[in-house]
């Protein structure tokens, strides 16, 4: 396992040490402008074509109800230049370990542990969040999709602001919604898709997150969701209808003050070997892994060409607590499936080593959410979190009804006492916990 570990943090090293010609070209770390002053060159490579003289700076008319598409066919965004890993021969194929136990380690209340230095967040002048990711954070950008992974429907959103569906995979609203009130961004981030989408929401964010989605496009396909390469393609459109309502100069410093959250990797996981397909048993848990975190490192740098300089990258939770992993693997409720929590830890500790490359990059701040530990300690003491039910669902029996298979189910009569709503997805309660983890133990390495 050492080497294997080695051989991983190569090919991160390999990721991201690139050489000038390339990071010149990805304009990856250009010198950071004061925040009063724009002095960054253009950002090149985009198919966009210069703007005429004072053409930003018009006035411009309110935005329409939905983002403005144009009546040609865009062009295609550019391909990002192949990069060393994408040559790079996998380690190769190992025998799996023999299955541990991993059992998250119960600790002291922590809420008794002092609390880091406060942060005003609403001063900061960070005042925007763009989303990319799965049904963890999707708000509804599935809703006008050809696929089954939707929840615009009862009882998902039952509780969420007005009691109605929206598209979000819970009773309410979202990790990204509570932390977006909680930095005084907005009181929910709406969908880059939705149809009602106003001009001020715009301005002060979006998600492009796809329920079904993950950073392998294989997964994605599979239930016609939106890629990763597709959500960035969104990001592009939305900087561009940025530049058409606000000016390129102020359109530019919004993107480039804006908070990135990225959560995805669950539903590669459990495809991959729940469900695996002839690619994915072409390569072992290992090769898998690394692949993932190849594409993270990918789609990262093509967020910085955009304009990205503030990530933060959720890890993935332990998948063999879900109910529905629980009840396919035929394991019971009591316990967890050790061998698919081992893979999610796996997948994580390669993720952390990547953040930390990342944020050692000129003018880029990054930061990594702990979701495995903060849900694995409300899994074994719920009681110091409020809970009481942490091993199956609020909707129908709780341990197999997930989208189309909750639609009009009963629920459980105290949500807030559960930490999951369908038997994959967390109730407003669970994420409003994992918010607040976020808030005192993350957030504030990428506002200092």
């Amino acid at each position: 396992m050492k080497k294997l570990a080695v051989a991983a943090a190569a090919l991160l090293v390999v990721a991201w040490q690139l050489s000038p010609a390339t990071m010149a070209a990805a304009q990856f770390s250009p010198p950071a402008p004061p925040d009063d002053q724009y002095d960054d060159p253009p950002m090149t490579g985009l198919p966009v074509s210069p703007p005429s003289p004072g053409e930003f700076d018009s006035p411009v008319s309110p935005m329409p109800d939905s983002p403005p598409e144009p009546e040609t066919p865009e062009p295609a965004m550019p391909a990002p230049p192949r990069q060393p890993w994408q040559q790079a021969p996998l380690p190769p194929k190992r025998e799996p370990a023999p299955p541990r136990t991993v059992v998250p380690p119960q600790e002291p209340n922590w809420s008794s542990t002092p609390p880091p230095p406060a942060i005003n967040y609403t001063t900061t002048g960070y005042t925007t969040m763009l989303v990319f990711g799965d049904s963890t954070v999707d708000p509804g950008n599935n809703n006008r999709l050809q696929t089954t992974m939707k929840a615009n429907f009862l009882p998902y959103g039952a509780d969420f602001i007005g009691g109605r569906p929206t598209g979000r995979f819970s009773n309410g609203r979202l990790i990204t919604d509570i932390l977006a009130e909680k930095l005084g961004i907005a009181r929910s981030i709406p969908g880059f898709r939705d149809p009602g989408l106003r001009s001020g929401q715009f301005r002060r964010g979006v998600s492009f997150a796809s329920a079904g989605s993950g950073y392998d496009e294989a997964t994605a396909r599979r239930s016609n969701a939106l890629s990763f390469p597709n959500q960035i393609e969104d990001l592009w459109r939305y900087k561009r209808n940025l530049q058409r309502l606000m000016g390129q100069r102020r359109a530019e410093q919004l993107v480039r003050r804006a908070t990135f959250v990225i959560s995805a990797g669950t539903t590669d996981l459990l495809y991959h070997h729940l469900a695996p397909n002839q690619s994915a048993a072409d390569n072992g848990p290992e090769e898998y892994g690394i692949q993932l975190i190849a594409q993270i490192a990918n789609y990262t740098q093509m967020m910085a060409t955009l304009g990205g300089r503030r990530f933060v990258f959720v890890g993935v939770p332990p998948i063999g607590c879900l109910p529905v992993v629980r009840t396919l693997l035929s394991i019971g409720s009591t316990r967890c499936h050790d061998q698919m929590n081992l893979l999610a830890t796996s997948f994580n500790e390669r993720l952390v080593e990547l953040v930390r490359l990342i944020k050692s990059q000129p003018n880029i701040r990054a930061t990594y959410v702990d979701a495995y530990t903060i849900i694995g300690k409300a899994t074994v003491d719920p009681n110091n979190y409020g809970l009481t039910e942490t091993s199956r669902g609020c909707c129908g029996t709780g341990a197999i009804e997930v989208g189309q298979t909750c639609r009009g189910r009963k629920t459980c009569t105290h949500p807030n006492k559960y930490m999951y709503w369908d038997a994959a997805h967390h109730t407003e309660r669970m994420n409003q916990i994992i918010t607040d983890d976020v808030i005192m133990n993350s957030i504030g390495e990428i506002y200092v």
